[in-house]
């Protein structure tokens, strides 16, 4: 089992170490993207994995605007503690992308929990990885700005889909301004402010849908000002 370290701990759930023993009772299942897995209320009679593809976790206002709680990413489980504890979905769980996912059966769990502890550990680190998700998302909340949150939320995306080219990182996955305002609860107008801001300062620039940040460490300094 690998270190828990709490600073890769972000709203992108991103794991590599699921226990084998788990992946080998889960029953393949193939997506189209948009597929509702799960809504609030529904208590889940077992739980996924990302085998391939991406999945959001999200909730809805009464006016329809959507708030992105989390990104499920390839390598992640997710469902385990509602599982586990008959707990009921306070959430959407929804295909972003055409997805292969494993479904496990809570008895299989049950049985491989009394039986195999890399199972236990497994189950445990996802569970934690996603409490401490949940205290982090608060705190950013309840102590730092918007400017902060979005600069923030760009160093993540650099962290987990960031390839080099040309001396500029890429964020190898298409996001809008819509999509950041939903992930941080920012309206639209504010995240348009802060990316234009950024660009004027000729930190991050956009193309074909793509965002680049063109100095990471200038990014990362920024951020730092802000906060202080």
């Amino acid at each position: 089992m690998k270190e828990l370290r709490t600073e890769g701990i972000t709203q992108i759930l991103k794991f590599d170490n699921i226990a084998e023993e788990l992946l080998n009772v889960g029953e393949e299942f193939f997506f189209i993207r948009n597929t509702v897995l799960v809504s609030p209320g529904d208590i889940p009679d077992g739980f996924y994995y990302v085998k391939d593809g991406r999945v959001k976790a999200c909730t809805y206002s009464p006016k329809g605007n959507e708030n992105i709680l989390g990104l499920i990413e390839k390598g992640s489980i997710f469902l385990e503690s509602n599982t586990l504890f008959n707990i009921p979905s306070d959430c959407y769980f929804k295909t972003i992308e055409a997805s292969n996912l494993l479904f496990f059966k809570k008895e299989d769990l049950l049985n491989l929990l009394k039986t195999d502890f890399n199972v236990t550990l497994s189950i445990l680190q996802s569970i934690t990885c996603k409490f401490l998700a949940n205290l982090h998302s608060v705190n950013e909340l309840l102590v730092y700005d918007a400017e902060w949150r979005i600069c923030r939320l760009l160093l993540t995306f650099a962290d987990n889909f960031g390839i080099e080219t040309e001396n500029k990182i890429k964020l190898n996955i298409k996001i809008s301004q819509q999509f950041i305002s939903d992930m941080l609860g920012v309206t639209r107008g504010t995240t348009i402010k802060v990316i234009n801001k950024l660009k004027e300062m000729n930190l991050i620039e956009q193309t074909n849908g793509y965002y680049f940040i063109k100095d990471l460490q200038r990014l990362k300094k920024y951020q730092a000002e802000i906060q202080t």
